[in-house]
């Protein structure tokens, strides 16, 4: 049971973080000045002074980062740990379904 527990908290940290990655990518493609967001994994890295294989790994699910390392990760995006929570908690269990069955598919 805890392992089922801790991969959903690593697939619902992961579908988090993807999602404020999208929507950086959003506010650029419309123009709007978010210089201060990172839009790639290596940005990501650079901007918050973590190893680009850490972010890496926290976006696909493959691991899950210390409390720190979240907070630096989302900082960095330019976000507020409210702004992950917020979509950490509507996440759904078919959200879940879904996240996994898209990595099942890419192996």
């Amino acid at each position: 049971m805890k392992k089922e527990l801790i991969q959903c908290i690593r697939i619902k940290i992961a579908i988090s973080l993807n999602e404020l990655l999208v929507t950086s990518k959003d506010f650029s493609r419309r123009n709007v000045e978010v210089d201060e967001i990172a839009q790639s994994y290596n940005q990501i890295a650079l901007n918050a002074d973590v190893r680009k294989a850490t972010v890496s790994d926290t976006f696909n699910a493959k691991s899950i980062p210390n409390t720190t390392t979240l907070i630096l990760i989302i900082e960095a995006m330019g976000y507020s740990l409210n702004d992950f929570a917020k979509i950490y908690d509507l996440i759904s269990d078919a959200d879940i379904k879904k996240f996994k069955t898209i990595k099942a598919e890419l192996k």
